[in-house]
């Protein structure tokens, strides 16, 4: 497996392990459309006879997940600053106007020495670093970029244990 599989596959997991532990689900379109996940809320619901059900929430939230170490990302005060690929930079601002469902990009940093990427011990498993969402702000316009565009995400982005909760109460107020 290369270096740019195993950043994806941990970024992977660490997203399903938030959604998950907050009553959310995360699943991959059946094409590649510049959406990697649907992140869909659960709930419950009471049936006539008295017993619990669980259903999806009709609303998701469609996610591009990228990968990174951190001498990929420049760290500055209240910021995380980031080269994305401008078709990715494109995808995000068409859909503040044209989809159905907001599409947010995930970015996962991770230790520059893959070594330092996992540790486990007798107690826990750590997934080392972090990971921050990021929408174009409301009217932004496409690049004409042919190769990337450099974004700022605010530090306060910061994926945790209520992410998943928190964007979507944000979206669907």
């Amino acid at each position: 497996m290369t270096i740019e599989q195993k950043k994806e596959q941990l970024s992977n997991r660490y997203l399903g392990i938030l959604a998950a532990n907050r009553g959310f689900v995360i699943e991959k379109p059946e094409l590649d459309l510049g959406v990697d996940y649907q992140l869909k809320r659960t709930y419950t619901y009471t049936m006539a006879n008295g017993k619990t059900r669980f259903q999806y929430d009709s609303r998701y939230i469609d996610v591009q997940l990228k990968a990174t170490t951190e001498n990929q990302v420049i760290l500055q005060p209240g910021l995380v600053r980031y080269d994305l690929e401008a078709k990715n930079y494109n995808d995000l601002v068409e859909r503040q106007t044209n989809g159905v469902a907001p599409l947010i990009l995930i970015l996962f940093v991770l230790p520059d020495l893959p070594a330092d990427w996992v540790d486990i011990d007798h107690t826990e498993l750590r997934l080392r670093r972090n990971a921050y969402w990021y929408q174009p702000p409301a009217g932004s316009a496409q690049t004409g970029n042919q190769n990337t565009i450099r974004i700022d995400i605010p530090i306060a982005n910061r994926l945790d244990m209520d992410c998943c909760v928190n964007l979507h109460q944000q979206f669907y107020p």
